[in-house]
């Protein structure tokens, strides 16, 4: 090991995630700087350093000093302390005041300060402000140093840090040495399987009461977000989590979850045990949806209504029949409403109608419309002319945190709330939305309670449904305009239970072709190539697949799709990451909310350009992904963000619609062919559907309705009635 003394002349990268840095250290024991990486929990190019490590050759880079550790080393010669203490570093401290506390303290001051900082009172001009900033400062490199030293010195991953040392601040070490299960739930991204690993490298008691209860919660959780129910039975959450620590005996076991229970972290209900945030969720629903029921009706006469309506008709140039007329008054004079139906029957001219209804009757009301997809929000935006926004963006949420700045303390000024494509909601994101929303006075819920429920747990539109304590208009009608399309046709016979194979022969927009599973790669290239001579571009034509894997899985068609859409050029720059190449122009699938860039999960982009690490201004290879005129870069930890669209699973797709859609229907799908799957995905597309595969498989999957592993009881809590009027402030139009 070598040791050094000196001062970074030059940041080349550093990441405020996991402390990694490359720089330009000039050293007291060398005539030239030489490149530096490692770990550095805080950097600043005015401060000196000792840093410990060896010399090693990169294969690229050449030769360079990897740090093993380090300290920071206080300046104590007159000049060095002065231009120290007036750097940008101690905010409020300029020249003179640096120079009036050296001179005052000597060139010992640093060291004086950090052990008394009271010694700071006698120096002229000191205020007790000055003197937290300073104090804070030298206490806080100290201190991210000493947390860095712990996490590299126990060989933990420093990808978390920043997320860690942002929630705990003075007390990570603490948190750490005491219960780093704590991390499961506070920290976002962090589950059992790494808190455990953290733990076991600090030699952690394997037979802590933290480590157990720690399993057990974590178990309830993922057997309810694997079915998508909001809680589970004492048999599955035992096997789960006797795959975690299958040491554990069963009296160990049930202690461990009893008392999980008195803390209330989880929630016993006879035989059903909840996480408790997805009990509360609940709750949180039902309560709201409770005090409005107990709301008087609003009293608008119907002529008004009627009149505001046809004013509408002329300005659009539509008739409203008699069951979307219903839909706007119902919705003026209840304070909640679920408008749902299904392809065809209007639902975009009602909400048009509705909203300019309501904004002539109340012009100085606030209107939010949101969607779970950043696609879904776009396209309400411009079918509503009113903005629109995800409901994360909405709530202002925090990615790192994993918190919503727009909360019960914080709420919204919305007096109107409208959510789309609500099949998509899960239990606890609408628990927020409703938690943020003290003020709303009226609510309007979108969907189509034929779609896939959401990917989290919960069930919630139809058991609003269900509950039968919300207004609920139905639209059933197929309009004129729609009557010549058999997707239309094709899902409402699926929705009323009436589907008939001869529909494929009626309508030529919808086709179902007969192949095996190790054919449907070729037909699909053969179907895609024609529809190119057709005149539809690439992105018009949207090919989905219930699952990855297999000859005709999501991974297959992108691969052969990418062949035959963005074939290899060496005017193309390409990048192998794991499995997959990408390859500039590629159609590129969002996976994650990125909330701060406007992109959020099920966004559609293309690749529009590859950079190379070059050392220097790149020390990574980058991704340039256009979505929409957002540009968003990609570096190595990111990549996991990303995949190829050309191909996308049923579930990806909800939310968005595309002119074409080619959907495969195979055996290998069997166990995930549902009614709901397939009515979601046939319901992407606009203008032409080509389904693949085996029509028995099909006719099979509509007799499946519903998912019947999800468990919810949401119902329950709506029948319940200890809400009362006076509980609720705001009052109705």
């Amino acid at each position: 090991m070598i040791a050094y003394s000196g001062t970074i002349t030059r940041i080349i990268f550093y990441s405020e995630e996991t402390k990694f840095i490359v720089a330009r250290f000039d050293a007291d024991e060398e005539d030239k700087p030489f490149a530096i990486t490692g770990n550095m929990s805080y950097v600043n190019t005015d401060d000196r350093y000792r840093i410990t490590g060896d010399f090693v050759i990169h294969p690229r880079y050449g030769k360079q000093f990897q740090i093993q550790s380090y300290e920071i080393l206080l300046a104590d010669d007159h000049d060095e302390i002065i231009r120290y203490l007036s750097s940008p570093l101690f905010k409020g401290i300029g020249k003179k005041q640096a120079e009036l506390i050296v001179d005052t303290l000597g060139e010992d001051c640093l060291n004086q300060i950090k052990k008394d900082p009271t010694c700071l009172h006698i120096v002229r001009g000191m205020s007790e402000k000055k003197v937290k900033t300073i104090v804070d400062v030298l206490t806080n490199q100290d201190y991210d140093q000493e947390v860095l030293s712990f996490f590299m010195g126990h060989g933990i991953s420093t990808r978390h840090l920043s997320l860690i040392q942002g929630f705990y601040k003075e007390k990570t070490l603490d948190v750490l040495k005491s219960n780093p299960y704590q991390l499961i739930d506070d920290i976002d991204g962090i589950g059992f399987k790494s808190a455990d690993t953290l733990a076991m490298k600090m030699k952690f008691d394997p037979k802590s009461p933290y480590r157990i209860k720690a399993a057990i919660a974590d178990a309830l959780m993922q057997a309810c977000f694997r079915t998508g129910s909001t809680y589970s039975d004492i048999s599955t959450l035992h096997r789960i989590f006797h795959r975690f620590l299958p040491e554990v005996d069963n009296e160990t076991f049930e202690d461990s979850l009893y008392a999980l229970i008195e803390d209330k972290k989880i929630i016993q209900k006879i035989e059903k045990y909840y996480p408790k945030d997805l009990y509360d969720s609940e709750k949180s629903i039902a309560n709201l949806f409770k005090k409005f029921s107990r709301l008087p009706k609003g009293q608008v006469e119907e002529s008004l209504i009627d009149e505001r309506i046809e004013e509408v008709e002329d300005e659009l140039g539509i008739n409203y029949d008699e069951t979307q007329r219903n839909a706007i008054h119902t919705f003026i004079n209840e304070p909640a409403m679920i408008l749902t139906g299904g392809p065809g029957t209007g639902k975009t001219t009602v909400v048009q109608g509705i909203l300019k209804v309501f904004k002539q009757m109340h012009p100085e009301l606030h209107i939010d419309l949101v969607a779970p997809t950043g696609r879904a929000a776009k396209r309400l935006s411009e079918l509503t002319g009113i903005e629109a926004s995800t409901i994360h963006r909405l709530l202002k949420w925090d990615l790192h945190a994993n918190t919503f700045m727009m909360n019960k303390n914080n709420p919204l000024d919305t007096d109107l709330l409208v959510i789309d494509e609500f099949s998509m909601v899960d239990s606890l994101l609408f628990a927020r939305v409703l938690e943020a929303g003290t003020h709303i006075k009226k609510i309007l819920l979108i969907g189509d309670d034929q779609q896939l429920p959401s990917v989290a747990p919960g069930n919630v539109l139809r058991d609003l449904l269900a509950s039968k304590k919300v207004e609920v208009v139905a639209l059933n009608t197929i309009h004129r305009q729609e009557e010549g399309s058999g997707i239309v046709r094709l899902a409402h016979a699926i929705r009323n239970d009436e589907y008939d194979v001869s529909l494929f022969d009626q309508y030529e927009d919808i086709s179902f072709k007969t192949c095996l599973n190790y054919e449907v790669v070729k037909e699909t290239l053969a179907l895609v190539s024609s529809l190119l001579d057709d005149g539809y571009e690439m992105n018009d034509i949207q090919v989905l697949s219930p699952m990855y894997n297999g000859v005709a899985g999501i991974d297959a068609l992108n691969e052969a799709l990418q062949n035959l859409l963005n074939p290899s050029s060496y005017m193309k720059e390409e990048l192998k990451v794991g499995r997959r190449l990408f390859r500039e122009g590629d159609k590129i699938l969002q996976l994650k909310n990125r909330p701060d860039e406007n992109v959020f999960n099920g966004d559609i982009g293309t690749l529009v350009e590859i950079i190379f690490k070059d050392g220097e201004e790149y020390l990574s290879d980058t991704l340039v992904v256009d979505f929409d005129g957002i540009m968003i870069e990609y570096t190595a930890n990111d990549f996991i963000q990303i995949t190829h669209a050309y191909c996308m699973s049923v579930h990806k797709s909800q939310g968005n619609e595309f002119p074409v859609v080619i959907m495969s229907i195979l055996p290998d799908y069997s166990i995930m062919m549902r009614k709901n799957l397939i009515y979601t995905g046939l319901t992407r597309a606009k203008r032409e559907l080509y389904l693949l595969g085996n029509p028995q498989v099909f006719k099979k999957a509509l007799s499946l309705d519903v998912d019947n592993h999800r468990h919810t009881t949401l119902v329950e809590e709506m029948a319940s009635s200890s809400i009362k009027i006076s509980d609720f402030e705001d009052t109705p139009f």
